[in-house]
């Protein structure tokens, strides 16, 4: 909301709370409203599916009850023993089966074949052969092995309720004499009935799913219920339809209270607004012109006009602001005066320096400019005292006072000071730099101080050949004065004469080029092998970095790794070195079991740079951790003991494996090295050079070979060139080979060729 007017900005937090408070209804209360309403409706729908569900049982023990009055009856029983004429007289005809609700009735005796069989109208048909073809589709629904049976079939004529039953004697007693057949047409008319019945309307179809299913949507929940789970058989499901109706409901309160809402959240906010507008933002807004008025004029004499009818808090603000533009006026003069001069010496600071520049009305044409830095100076102010430190300086801006004629003397850092003239060349300020650098000597000759020296800084900027600013002046005089602290301090240096071998300005391009170099991936890796050499087999592979600079070439490690550590940028180099190789290595680590070795500095190991992208290139490109080793050199096992083994232990607990790089260029002793739990040391190659013609490094690498298998070490030896180097190190012991007698570090795509070279051998 920056630059936003005070009105504008109320007007945005009363609708943001507004909106808040409508947010909150829309996402917590109306989520609360609808689920409640929809589990009203599941609860509404399972209600209509049980519903249905006993309407259809009740229907289905109806029938069950009829169907076995009627098969177990004597009467019956005596019918399909010895059918008869009187018994089709008395109890049969179309009035008993609209009477028992039913479409069709047959009589089967023990053979299942057909004793007698009664049609209700709709099934009745003068054709003969018809009618037995109906017979027999339903007399294949009969078990024959006389089991009672309630099913639901479909027939030429639709689908029909099925139900058989054996015949037997009322009393139970003797064996069953047939099967007696019902069956229920489910026609318009039973749709009709069941659906009264279940207060809703309801279809029947063959069946698609053997579950219930109930698909919803924002009107109706549409069910299909199988009829298996009411008759022993069914292939039909039954089709209902019902209305959400308590979440419409809830959804039309919901969209008719949340346009009310809107109404009401509008209305609040436009007399909240007009309210606040009235009585404090025009106000504010009369005071915030005044103030305008006064920084526009510049008139430290003006005021903001009081309402002495209002004494409430935007009227105090007012007298405060009042009282505010009093002292600041007071304090006015005092203050420039203190931001562009120094205290101690009466100087012009640096802020006097940089106004200058910038109010000039035009730059001269040249300058010359002396830098000073006092050498010691801390030490001065530590061994003889701070007076004696203030004496100095004050004496030294009296000498710069004396030479300056038509010059510019100023103090612009602790024991710093600067002279500028507009007309001078380098060799006159040089005159004036020897009688400077004298009389201090002489000033601390006086004192007791023997060797009381500055360093100094020379410039000369011509306007016309070489356009000149503040900030470029200072650079340059900052680079001389550094190059003069990296000679050796107490000389006196042109920028001239350094500016071709400048080791500040040599510091200052790599830093420019190294971090160039990350951002534009000039860097590159190279992959040196570790071999087994007996069976000979490809064991890992260590990554080194290279630069190929896009104008010297390419630079050494050796040159630019010290520069990183220096500058600080190891770290990011660190971070891309270990991404780079996993990414690059991880397909062939897979394919070809090998290890994958990366160094590590001091520098990130104290600022956990390293492990915190450890974890995530681990987590990243899933690379087996297992398959790491950190290489870290003997150089760096001499910082702090108790940092390092921190760092290693966390390594551990990732299964991360440490080597030891470079053994033997440090001091450390093997009980310090035991101390840090390694898994690898490597040896340094210059164990390597002088054997097997050197006695001395032959016993020396043969006990340390001993001691190392001794201490349960893996060793890797560095430097193998020769055969006759590698024939003693089999000799004396298992170690894995580095050196150049099997392969120099090479691109990524040479280590491809070697890897597939070797696996062919």
């Amino acid at each position: 909301m920056v630059g936003l007017r005070v009105q504008t900005k109320l007007f945005i937090a009363i609708a943001i709370n507004i909106a808040l408070f409508i947010g909150i209804i829309l996402f917590v209360i109306k989520p609360y409203f609808i689920e409640k309403s929809i589990d009203q409706d599941e609860v509404m729908i399972r209600s209509q599916v049980d519903s249905v569900s006993e309407v259809f049982s009740n229907r289905r023990s109806m029938l069950e009850r009829t169907l076995i009055d009627w098969a177990v009856w004597n009467d019956s029983y005596d019918f399909v023993i010895n059918p008869n004429e009187e018994f089709i007289r008395s109890n049969m005809g179309y009035e008993t089966l609209e009477n028992l609700g039913i479409s069709a009735m047959l009589f089967l005796n023990e053979n299942q074949d057909v004793v007698y069989s009664e049609f209700s109208r709709f099934y009745a048909s003068d054709n003969e052969a018809e009618r037995e073809a109906f017979t027999n589709d339903i007399l294949r629904f009969v078990n024959a092995s006389g089991i009672k049976q309630n099913a639901v079939y479909g027939t030429d004529y639709g689908p029909i309720v099925f139900m058989s039953h054996p015949i037997v004697r009322s009393d139970g007693k003797g064996t069953a004499k047939g099967t007696l057949v019902m069956i229920q047409k489910i026609g318009p008319d039973f749709i009709s009935a069941v659906s009264a019945q279940a207060k809703t309307p309801i279809t029947i179809r063959p069946l698609s799913h053997n579950r219930l299913i109930i698909d919803q949507d924002e009107k109706f929940a549409r069910v299909s219920m199988p009829l298996q789970s009411i008759y022993q058989d069914a292939n039909w499901e039954l089709n209902f339809s019902v209305k959400r109706t308590y979440y419409l409901n809830t959804m039309s309160m919901l969209q008719t209270g949340m346009f009310g809402l809107l109404i009401l959240g509008l209305g609040l906010l436009i007399t909240l607004f007009l309210t606040i507008h009235r009585f404090i933002t025009m106000r504010l807004l009369h005071i915030v012109t005044e103030l305008k008025q006064i920084t526009h004029e510049r008139n430290g004499r003006l005021r903001i006009r009081s309402n002495r009818r209002s004494r409430d808090e935007i009227e105090d603000m007012a007298t405060t602001i009042n009282n505010v533009l009093d002292a600041l006026e007071e304090t006015k003069t005092e203050s420039l005066n203190r931001a562009f001069r120094d205290s101690l010496t009466r100087l012009p600071n640096r802020l006097a320096v940089e106004d200058m520049f910038a109010n000039a009305a035009t730059p001269a044409t040249q300058i010359a400019v002396l830098g000073i830095d006092l050498d010691n100076f801390r030490r001065i102010n530590d061994q003889f005292g701070q007076r004696t430190g203030d004496a100095l300086l004050t004496f030294l801006a009296s000498r710069l006072n004396f030479y300056k004629e038509d010059g510019f003397a100023a103090r612009i850092g602790a024991d710093e000071f600067i002279f500028i003239h507009p007309k001078w060349s380098t060799r006159e300020m040089r005159l004036v730099a020897n009688q400077i650098a004298k009389d201090v000597t002489d000033w601390g000759r006086k004192q007791g101080m023997n060797g009381l020296t500055t360093s100094i800084g020379i410039d000369e900027l011509n306007h016309i050949d070489r356009p000149y600013t503040y900030e470029i002046m200072m650079n340059r005089l900052d680079v001389v004065l550094h190059e003069v602290k990296h000679s050796g301090k107490n000389q006196i240096l042109s920028y001239d004469e350094i500016e071709s071998g400048s080791h500040y300005l040599h510091m200052l391009e790599m830093e420019r080029d190294l971090r160039y170099a990350l951002k534009h991936g000039e860097f590159e890796l190279y992959y040196q092998p570790i071999v087994s050499p007996s069976p000979f087999a490809v064991r890992g592979v260590e990554a080194l970095i290279r630069w190929n600079h896009p104008v010297k070439g390419a630079i050494s490690p050796g040159i630019f790794i010290p520069v990183a550590e220096q500058l600080g940028l190891i770290s990011d180099i660190g971070r891309w070195v270990l991404r780079q190789a996993v990414s690059e290595i991880q397909e062939h680590a897979h394919s070809h079991h090998l290890f994958l070795s990366v160094n590590v500095s001091k520098r990130q190991i104290a600022d956990g740079s390293f492990l915190e992208e450890l974890r995530h290139v681990l987590s990243d490109t899933k690379f087996k951790a297992n398959l790491l080793h950190v290489e870290i050199t003997e150089s760096e096992v001499g910082g702090n003991l108790f940092e390092l083994q921190q760092f290693i232990s966390t390594l551990k607990e990732m299964n991360v494996q440490i080597s030891l790089d470079d053994f033997g260029v440090g001091t450390s002793s093997l009980s310090f090295l035991q101390s840090l739990q390694l898994d690898i040391i490597k040896i340094d190659q210059n164990f390597v050079k002088g054997i097997p013609e050197n006695k001395f490094d032959r016993a020396l690498l043969e006990g340390l070979y001993q001691t190392f298998h001794t201490l349960g070490l893996d060793i890797v030896t560095e430097g193998v060139e020769r055969p006759e180097q590698l024939a003693f190190v089999l000799e004396h012991s298992s170690s894995l080979i580095q050196g150049y007698h099997y392969s120099k570090p090479v691109p990524l795509a040479q280590l491809e060729h070697y890897l597939k070279k070797t696996v062919l051998v």
